[in-house]
């Protein structure tokens, strides 16, 4: 696609352009368009993007995918070519919204990973050291900003477990994950079904990630998940597709792991700063998920 002659030609607004090396632009109203330029970007960075793109042209016509005109993948860049369509309302969510996003949930969890993102089974990747130590780092210093509000030490029983966490959880069911399932990357398809977009991040992985990550980055929005109900139908919905329901036992397991490990990893990246309660949301629920966990 030439890019320029197609921007003259059609009434191009840009969105969070630049944003991560992706120019993203609002076509008529009508369709989205995402380009990636490799001289923006490390390779890394591009890298994820030409999965993307490979994955809305392996799984074009999904029931949790928006319309895909374009995707095209060449030497020097990506173009993605999309239907617009609208977000769910945030403030809308009940059982009934909750239910459909679970089933798309289920519908990524049970369709086939393709050829190219299927690499047979890793060993697990454990934290260094050094990583436990600059993740121990940064979650103290995001609590000392709030002296005396919390207790320091479920951070060292954290880094002193997460290799264990990490290695049982690796060894549960893979399936494909999409990897950044939270509700911004959510859409509303015609019919009122739940669309799932920006898949840079998809992987073989398990269930629990996408169902915990879900679940936290509403909870740290102040929007709180009932996790029973969550789980309910998400198991209702695997049920219904494939006739096989997940354990529940397991699956919350796997979920309290995810989330340790997600928390611990990443959360005090972005807390500096943040008020009291945001921190004790995210830092109590990593505390509880802790308790859970028996290796």
């Amino acid at each position: 696609m030439n890019i320029q002659a197609f921007l003259s030609e059609n009434r191009c607004t840009p969105i969070r352009l630049g944003q991560s090396g992706a120019d993203v632009y609002d076509v008529n109203g009508e369709l989205i368009l995402k380009h990636v330029d490799r001289a923006k970007l490390d390779p890394a960075r591009f890298d994820t993007y030409r999965r993307e793109a490979l994955f809305y042209r392996a799984k074009a016509g999904s029931p949790y995918l928006p319309v895909v005109l374009e995707a095209e993948v060449t030497g020097d860049g990506i173009v993605l070519l999309l239907k617009r369509y609208p977000c769910p309302d945030r403030a809308a969510l009940d059982e009934a919204l909750l239910r459909k996003i679970s089933r798309t949930l289920a519908r990524i969890h049970t369709d086939s990973v393709p050829a190219f993102l299927d690499r047979g089974p890793d060993a697990p990747e454990l934290l260094t050291d050094r990583q436990a130590d600059e993740c121990l780092s940064g979650w103290k210093s995001v609590l000392e900003e709030h002296p005396g509000a919390f207790d320091a030490s479920v951070l060292e029983d954290a880094a002193e477990k997460i290799n264990g966490i990490i290695a049982w959880h690796s060894a549960g069911e893979q399936v494909l994950a999409h990897g950044d399932f939270h509700w911004e990357n959510l859409l509303l398809g015609e019919n009122g079904d739940v669309l799932a977009c920006d898949w840079q991040a998809v992987s073989p992985g398990g269930a629990s990630g996408d169902l915990s990550f879900f679940m936290s980055r509403l909870s740290s929005d102040g929007v709180r998940v009932d996790p029973a109900l969550w789980l309910r139908l998400y198991a209702d919905a695997v049920k219904d597709l494939t006739g096989r329901a997940p354990d529940p036992e397991t699956l919350a397991g796997h979920i309290a792991a995810a989330n340790v490990i997600t928390t611990f990893l990443f959360w005090h990246l972005y807390l500096h700063g943040a008020d009291e309660d945001r921190v004790r949301g995210i830092y109590g629920k990593m505390a509880e998920d802790l308790r859970k966990i028996t290796l």
